[in-house]
């Protein structure tokens, strides 16, 4: 099995607590699932896609922030200026990539910096923290774990593949697709069987009070984006 999320996850820039990380993604995602293009929804919806690119960069993530930015902006510069000109099925074609892209994106960035700023130890101590059910802390921290393995597993199989040479002009696009596929399905059920076991031999599923190596605190920072993530959401529903 792959290296634990732990060792991935990132210790520099803004420290934030996990619970304001997921009273974020929580607001992101109800606005710009559901937020309109006029008046104050669209500021709002403005304001959590501006909150997700300025968290990316306060981990260092540049890469990251420059891609969704471009992503971003080129959804909403088609929406805006590009499909008032169209018709058809191209207008629609392009309707739904870029309503797709400027609705769901910034949801996704929000949950990247939680998954990737955030350690399954960290995650644990803060769903005991707030008196979630381990009937839901356990298929999450599982879930925690379970991408980013995956996403390494995914990694070596491409490099296996690409070392006995097997490429789409050589097998065909349908061939490789299976060829990639079919490793990676059995990987799942291997790694979701063998992190389901690691979760329950920690004591996961132990009931009562248990020690935590990390520790979470609630800083000024964290009041601060909760307060205002709160605020923005009593904005979006009321105005």
């Amino acid at each position: 099995m792959g290296p634990s999320f732990e060792g991935v996850v990132e210790k520099k820039g803004l420290k934030l607590d996990p619970r304001t990380k997921f009273a974020l993604l929580i607001v992101v995602s109800i606005v710009m699932m559901s937020g309109s293009m006029e008046g104050v929804a669209y500021i709002m919806r403005v304001v959590c896609a501006l909150a997700s690119f300025l968290l990316l960069l306060s981990v260092g993530r540049v890469k990251a922030a420059i891609i969704y930015a471009l992503l971003l902006g080129s959804a909403v510069y088609c929406e805006g200026f590009v499909l008032p000109r169209l018709d058809g099925v191209t207008s629609l074609t392009l309707m739904i990539i870029s309503g797709v892209i400027s609705r769901f994106s910034p949801c996704y960035m929000m949950g990247y910096y939680t998954v990737s700023t955030t350690s399954v130890s960290e995650f644990v101590t803060a769903m005991e923290r707030m008196h979630i059910p381990y009937l839901i802390t356990i298929p999450l921290s599982v879930m925690f774990r379970f991408f980013p393995t995956l996403s390494e597993e995914y990694s070596n199989i491409h490099d296996a593949m690409k070392m006995r040479e097997i490429t789409i002009g050589r097998v065909g696009l349908f061939s490789y697709i299976e060829y990639i596929l079919v490793p990676v399905m059995m990987s799942t059920v291997r790694i979701s069987d063998e992190l389901s076991a690691a979760s329950l031999s920690k004591g996961l599923s132990v009931k009562g009070g248990r020690s935590h190596v990390c520790e979470i605190h609630m800083r000024f920072p964290d009041y601060f984006l909760i307060v205002l993530s709160f605020a923005c959401l009593v904005t979006f529903f009321v105005a």
